[in-house]
């Protein structure tokens, strides 16, 4: 018996896409197709009809092979593939899963810097997170790479000495 499933995939080292190319995408996997420019990253969700989730995924890699060959003249390195019920990404977009989330007061904390630091680091580091969102009070980041940063970052305390 053939259910709903959702297919998601991101391809790597993209160029920007001509008009007639997201066209081409769009014929070949109709769903959602987005291109984020800073990444170059490709973005396609689409939903497909399967008996199993091994045959769902099977279809989806096929499908998403044939339409970047077309579009884009080559596959590109895909980088993700997800594919799950429409039950499971309803469930997951109705009730997402809860994360613990920081602002820049609590980045500032855990980095044990300013925030006006936090704010120039957002702003200026390219290894910095990038935040989720943004509101009112400012950007939103996740805590896991507001600590993932913190593992990695190369600071240098204090002022510069003068020469």
């Amino acid at each position: 018996m053939e259910q709903e499933w959702r297919a998601s995939v991101t391809a790597d080292a993209v160029g920007a896409l001509e008009e007639e190319q997201y066209e081409e995408l769009h014929r070949r996997i109709p769903g959602g197709v987005r291109f984020e420019e800073g990444r170059r990253q490709l973005f396609l969700m689409w939903r497909l009809a399967a008996p199993d989730l091994v045959t769902a995924t099977q279809a989806a890699l096929a499908a998403v092979n044939r339409a970047l060959e077309a579009a884009l003249g080559a596959v590109p390195v895909l980088t993700d593939l997800r594919v799950v019920t429409g039950g499971q990404a309803d469930a997951e977009r109705d009730h997402p899963r809860e994360q613990e989330l920081m602002g820049y007061r609590e980045a500032a904390q855990t980095l044990e810097v300013s925030r006006q630091r936090v704010a120039q680091l957002d702003g200026s580091h390219p290894d910095f997170p990038r935040p989720i969102g943004r509101i009112g009070a400012g950007p939103v980041f996740t805590a896991e790479s507001i600590r993932s940063f913190a593992l990695r970052w190369d600071r240098s305390p204090g002022r510069r000495r003068a020469a």
